[in-house]
């Protein structure tokens, strides 16, 4: 259906006039796009957009739009749906072009206008309808034009997003890459080239679910860089810290976050050396207990670290050093452990392990005369100590274990 169906027609003199505007298109066009590098500074710039490629833009939608007058017909939108498109991929905001649309429609106007006065052929009630019509065709080229800016905008979201993510998958797990390629890859992921940076990685509570859902935005907001990659059991971030020395705003932040087990990684200073930060960052985070929310760095807990380190070794050191303890009734052996904890987290000090037990003094001493003698070892040699406690921790993590931990 054409709009002399739809509408009963524009005045015949109006079409003649869009018809002596058809005449003369490219020197109407280069006035338009002209008007728009006055009027709009994004355009006068040219570094995204060049004098050309507007002219060009401008003449197809202009010619759209006036062929819509002179032949009487709906107009065809795809030079707006066109225009939309090429300017999200040069990175023109939508504003801008939004802006430079009215500047056209404008222009179309103000013409159709002088050109009446002059033909004096024109009734007013004519031009409120040739006015009514031009700014329906404006709304319908500016939504299709948006329409096609915001698609092709999200599409290059989603694209460099996938991009992103594939070279930090690429960077974790080790893929060889000469200096200037790695240059490239801090490029794309809006991280400075040299370090310091650590690997966090969080434990997903769910298979493939983000563990810090919007964690990117809220370490840029604290200035600090960062990429991330979702794993089936982890989401795994490279950051780039903003103090060499102070890692507080990081780990403060992820705390206000954590839904579940952190581990960071020691920092590095190449992107190279990725792969291997990335094993630290899971030995940090199984180092502690599974099902309560904990940031843990890979310095701060040597010994528990040690224990996730070499699985296969620990079970061995745990079986020997606790095994007549791990072989006791499931609720005595808890008890004996649950002892040696306190006790060590109280700093060997019977007193204040019971405090933390509930119980005497005397009844942390006598369990812990139980430990000695059943593993043989006293805990009054730092050797034997420091065998009891690595053994300890593999034996409350877990360790390749069948009993479960204790706390």
């Amino acid at each position: 259906m054409n709009r002399r169906e739809a509408t009963g027609g524009p005045d015949p003199e109006l079409v003649a006039l869009a018809g002596r505007l058809l005449d003369t298109l490219d020197e109407f066009a280069d006035e338009i796009a002209s008007a728009i590098e006055a009027r709009v500074e994004f355009y006068a710039t040219r570094s995204a957009v060049s004098a050309g490629d507007l002219r060009q833009s401008v003449r197809g939608n202009l010619e759209f739009v006036l062929r819509s007058l002179h032949e009487d017909r709906f107009a065809d939108v795809s030079a707006a749906r066109t225009t939309g498109a090429l300017r999200a991929e040069q990175g023109v905001p939508l504003s801008v072009v939004m802006a430079a649309f009215r500047i056209l429609f404008s222009r179309i106007w103000h013409s159709l206008v002088l050109q009446s006065r002059a033909q004096e052929q024109v009734s007013d009630q004519a031009l409120v309808d040739a006015a009514s019509d031009l700014w329906s065709a404006h709304d319908t080229f500016a939504e299709e034009m948006a329409a096609a800016h915001r698609e092709t905008t999200m599409a290059l979201v989603l694209r460099n997003e996938g991009e992103r993510s594939a070279l930090v998958g690429a960077l974790l797990e080790g893929r060889p890459l000469h200096e200037t390629s790695v240059w490239d890859v801090a490029d794309v992921l809006r991280l400075p080239r040299r370090g310091p940076f650590v690997v966090v990685a969080a434990e997903s509570v769910q298979l493939a679910q983000e563990a810090l859902p919007g964690i990117e935005n809220r370490l840029r907001a604290r200035r600090i860089g960062s990429a991330w990659r979702l794993m089936p059991d982890a989401q795994i971030g490279i950051v780039r810290f903003e103090d060499d020395a102070d890692l507080d705003p990081l780990t403060s932040t992820l705390r206000a976050s954590a839904r579940s087990r952190i581990g960071i990684s020691p920092p590095y200073a190449a992107l190279t050396e990725t792969a291997a930060a990335l094993r630290f960052a899971r030995i940090a985070l199984a180092s502690t207990v599974a099902g309560a929310p904990h940031v843990t760095m890979f310095d701060d807990f040597p010994l528990a670290v040690a224990a996730v380190s070499a699985p296969e070794a620990m079970q061995r050191v745990r079986q020997a050093v606790l095994g007549p303890i791990l072989d006791l009734p499931a609720e005595q052996g808890k008890v004996l452990l649950d002892t040696l904890a306190a006790w060590r987290d109280s700093g060997g000090s019977a007193s204040d392990a019971a405090g933390v037990l509930f119980c005497h003094p005397n009844t942390v001493r006598h369990r812990l005369r139980r430990i000695e003698s059943a593993t043989g070892r006293s805990l009054s040699d730092p050797r034997a100590t420091a065998e009891i406690l690595i053994a300890l921790e593999a034996a409350l993590l877990g360790v390749h274990g069948d009993r479960p931990p204790s706390h």
